[in-house]
């Protein structure tokens, strides 16, 4: 083929051209990814299913119980707490009960044997196992917190989720993301479930960031309004499902079934507990270093249909 060489002015009008087609194409990227940021790729078809049919099966689950069982496992044969709880999963087989054990407002520096057997019995008896680990209202810096959960994986591998208690909650994109990214982070290193407990009324971009697998809605001497619980119009919990919220109730002498009932009906995990939380007074500091004394009433009252 015979190849023609261009006259200089025809030589400088294509460079020009072609310069202009390279900032043309340029821009246009630009402004492509300037327009597309915030948007998220379309979820993959195979995701997107896998989704659908968890959402099918968490949604018809049955109410179970949220354990805080922060209760040092010394003695584990004739340690109280744990049988009893253990002998109430075998009892009711198909009550599920997710347990947070808590060694040392989280994994503690290096593992404890009796923790060990604690978690293989409740793992054996049928019971979820969460480790407890504080993110002080989103204080903690991001990197400190995901260390706790590298040290539950190292220190006690058989536990199944985290519990990232004292979770923030205030409206505001960037701190959903705090919440949303450490729940990422225990996913990826193949802990499931994720709970946060803020123990108040949690916004619902929250929810709609799946911030966590479930959020404790409710921490307190008082059983929740069902007014709150159940949304309105504005939607609210109202757009979400049961299933990715927990009520927590303490300081219940007595277990009201009235109210458990109603409870059940907007949050898919439920405890209570006589245990007392006063301010400022350490002889009532932690209503959760016992089992409840309700534990089997609970128990019979979440198999009713």
């Amino acid at each position: 083929m015979t190849t023609h060489s261009l006259s200089p002015a025809a030589a400088s009008l294509r460079s020009m051209a072609e310069r202009f087609l390279a900032v043309c194409s340029a821009a246009y990227v630009l402004v492509s990814g300037v327009l597309a940021v915030g948007v998220p790729p379309e979820e993959p078809a195979a995701r997107r299913l896998a989704r659908a049919q968890e959402f099918h099966l968490r949604a018809q689950q049955r109410t179970g119980l949220l354990v805080p069982l922060y209760v040092y496992p010394g003695r584990l044969e004739r340690n109280e707490a744990y049988r009893r709880l253990i002998e109430a999963k075998r009892r009711y087989e198909t009550l599920p009960m997710w347990v947070i054990v808590n060694p040392a407002s989280g994994p503690g520096e290096r593992t404890d044997p009796n923790y060990t057997r604690a978690i293989d019995r409740l793992r054996g008896a049928g019971c979820v196992v969460l480790g407890y680990v504080s993110t002080s209202y989103g204080r903690r810096p991001r990197q400190d917190v995901q260390r706790d959960v590298d040290r539950w994986l190292e220190f006690y591998p058989r536990v199944h989720g985290i519990f990232f208690d004292e979770m923030i909650y205030e409206d505001e994109d960037r701190a959903v993301e705090y919440q949303a990214g450490l729940s990422r982070y225990a996913h990826e290193r193949g802990c499931w479930p994720t709970v946060a407990n803020p123990g108040a009324d949690t916004p619902a971009r929250y929810f709609a960031q799946e911030a966590a697998d479930v959020i404790v809605i409710h921490e307190g001497p008082n059983w929740p309004a069902e007014a709150r619980l159940a949304g309105g119009a504005a939607g609210g919990y109202a757009d979400h499902p049961p299933h990715t919220r927990a009520v927590l109730v303490h300081s219940q002498a007595e277990l009201n079934k009235e109210a458990l009932r109603m409870v059940r009906q907007h949050a898919r995990w439920i405890y209570v507990t006589e245990g007392v939380y006063r301010p400022n007074d350490p002889t009532a500091a932690n209503p959760w270093d016992r089992l409840s004394r309700h534990l089997e009433a609970m128990c019979q009252a979440l198999l009713v249909e």
